[in-house]
């Protein structure tokens, strides 16, 4: 492999942590509000949400221009591996509901300008809701399975690139969905209620394992190819 497509796959891997790392800290950041900013810190997080699309873009940019330009089946499956093993990592380290996390949200709050969050509560024993974890799981591993297999097959059967793309956006759309229907509506409610904070641990650990099962994946089709 060259240099520049090392350069290419190592960007795409950040770009895809990145991403995803963005979409649940902003969640995070709309606990931190305090019950006169709640508008706030919900259309702030949205902006920076947003924003953080442009990292998918990049992600898929990169990985495609990787492939055009001969990139083989087993760099990219390691690249899909490495950048998954990362986002589950980021995600156990910045954001299970701790001091570490509350440090890393309030740093963020700043740099969108927001007020200053509310004070960090210790829980001893986070609260886990069994229905969140799995529903987020099941829909964050369709997340990792529309961005990657797709990109994966495109190496093999490249003049179905294009279907294949609309193959993988059909399943995050499953994704979003099921993360509408069965985990955004519970998330508000308990964002209504002031104790999002303490729902929140579920959500991230659901991320986490969707996103370390998908490296495994991508890890078992390196040693394949």
């Amino acid at each position: 492999m060259t240099i520049s497509l090392f350069l290419i796959f190592t960007a795409a891997a950040a770009a895809m942590m990145a991403a995803f790392i963005v979409e649940s800290s902003s969640w995070w950041i709309k606990s931190a509000c305090t019950p006169k900013t709640i508008g706030l810190y919900v259309s702030r997080s949205n902006i920076y949400l947003y924003f953080g699309r442009f990292f998918a873009l990049a992600y898929n940019a990169l990985i495609a221009f990787g492939i055009e330009n001969g990139a083989p089946a087993g760099q990219v499956a390691a690249t899909l591996a490495i950048g998954f093993a990362g986002t589950c990592v980021a995600h156990v380290l910045l954001l299970r509901g701790d001091a570490i996390t509350h440090l890393t949200i309030a740093a963020t709050a700043r740099i969108l300008f927001l007020p200053k969050p509310g004070p960090y509560v210790h829980a001893a024993r986070p609260r886990m809701e069994r229905r969140i974890v799995t529903a987020t799981a099941i829909a964050s591993l369709c997340f990792g399975i529309g961005i990657s297999l797709p990109l994966l097959l495109a190496v093999f059967v490249p003049q179905y690139r294009m279907s294949l793309s609309y193959v993988g956006q059909t399943v995050n759309a499953l994704g979003t969905i099921m993360l509408l229907f069965m985990v955004d509506q519970r998330l508000f409610r308990s964002l209504d209620e002031g104790d999002l904070a303490q729902t929140l641990p579920s959500y991230s650990i659901g991320r986490a394992l969707a996103f370390g099962l998908s490296a495994v994946l991508c890890f078992l089709i390196y040693e394949a190819i």
